[in-house]
């Protein structure tokens, strides 16, 4: 008989599922500039400062946004490499949390991926295996909606058929944990190393 908690487990993907941030910085930044000679202040600059918030969402196109910065830095060329080396380095498989995953889909439960992601790194994500783990994967980029907005939520209780406390968030960010708890979902703030937290959180015994 399962001891899980939750009919489906909805995994948060950067910091929880895929290990690349360390104190809130993605590892693949602090190694740009000296991998590939350009500029991670210029980039960051142009992408982050409110044109990536719009592809996270849906109404902007990453790669007319980095094939934009390239053209002003004067390497066109180079557009699709910076893209590459952005997903493949950023590419770091929690393998704790993965198997909490996998024992928890053995005991029954639906596992989803919730990610804040734009449309071309939620593909990438699927296609390099985290995408096997999983009944679908919900993206902001797709689904147009981002974490903390309640809608959010909604559309992925719409679209499995389970709503309320039948679901649980696994997060890394406090503010998309309370707004789970306010739509009415369980929630858990992930918080790394502290895998035994999140077993038993879902209903599993640790690790």
């Amino acid at each position: 008989m399962s001891s899980l908690k939750h009919k489906v487990i909805a995994w948060d993907f950067d910091g929880v599922l895929n290990a690349n941030m360390d104190g809130g910085i993605f590892l693949w930044m602090t190694t740009f500039e000296q991998d590939t000679g350009l500029s991670m202040r210029s980039l960051a600059s142009y992408l982050f400062s409110g044109r990536f918030q719009k592809a996270m969402v849906g109404e902007a196109d990453l790669h007319e946004l980095v094939g934009d910065w390239a053209e002003k830095e004067g390497v066109p060329h180079r557009a699709g490499e910076v893209i590459d080396y952005w997903f493949d380095k950023d590419h770091i498989p929690d393998t704790k949390t993965l198997d909490i995953v996998r024992r928890a889909r053995e005991a029954g439960a639906i596992n989803v991926i919730a990610t804040n992601n734009e449309a071309y790194r939620a593909a990438f994500i699927e296609e390099k295996g985290f995408g096997e783990h999983m009944h679908e994967v919900f993206a902001a980029g797709r689904m147009c909606l981002a974490k903390p907005d309640l809608a959010y939520f909604k559309h992925i209780e719409d679209a499995l058929g389970y709503f309320g406390k039948d679901v649980i968030l696994i997060d890394d960010f406090e503010e998309n944990v309370d707004a789970a708890r306010r739509h009415g979902w369980d929630a858990h703030l992930f918080t790394p190393n502290n895998h035994d937290a999140v077993a038993k959180a879902i209903g599993l015994a640790g690790v």
